[in-house]
């Protein structure tokens, strides 16, 4: 009797720390993931990044001359930016404008201050392709904001 006991016993102890096993397992599982995380942990938008063409401005007439390009955000990962605006003043390029503003993202959906003159703080989505990323404004989906680093 005691043997079967003692048998009966080591085979309760064999399932209870299986599934105990398990359970961990499947905690670690799905706590050690997210959706929205990048391969190094950051988002791809970090980093100084300058605008070098528009397509459909939402303002009409707006063009990025070859001194609007040097126009930059640089993206901080306490979620600040700094941008500057830079245009030609008496036949030279020069900063004419800097922004310190702040950036989010949620659902996919970024929002920043734009460094030209008109467009201010604006929500839309990023396509990344290597240091390129695209930016399309969710209020005026035909425009597309190309930066590069």
């Amino acid at each position: 009797y005691y043997l079967l006991k003692i048998v009966y016993l080591q085979k309760i102890k064999t399932y209870v720390m299986k599934k105990l096993f398990l359970m961990l397992f499947s905690i670690a599982l799905l706590t050690s993931c997210s959706e929205d995380d990048d391969a190094n942990g950051e988002d791809q938008i970090l980093g100084l990044w300058y605008a070098v063409e528009i397509t459909n401005p939402p303002i009409p007439g707006l063009v990025l001359s070859e001194c609007n390009q040097n126009s930059n955000i640089t993206f901080n990962s306490d979620s600040s930016t700094y941008s500057e605006f830079h245009t030609v003043v008496e036949g030279e390029c020069e900063i004419e404008d800097t922004t310190e503003s702040t950036w989010s993202k949620s659902n996919e959906i970024y929002t920043f201050t734009i460094p030209f003159e008109g467009l201010g703080q604006v929500n839309g989505t990023a396509r990344f392709e290597g240091d390129t990323f695209i930016f399309t404004p969710i209020g005026s989906p035909d425009t597309s904001i190309v930066f590069e680093r």
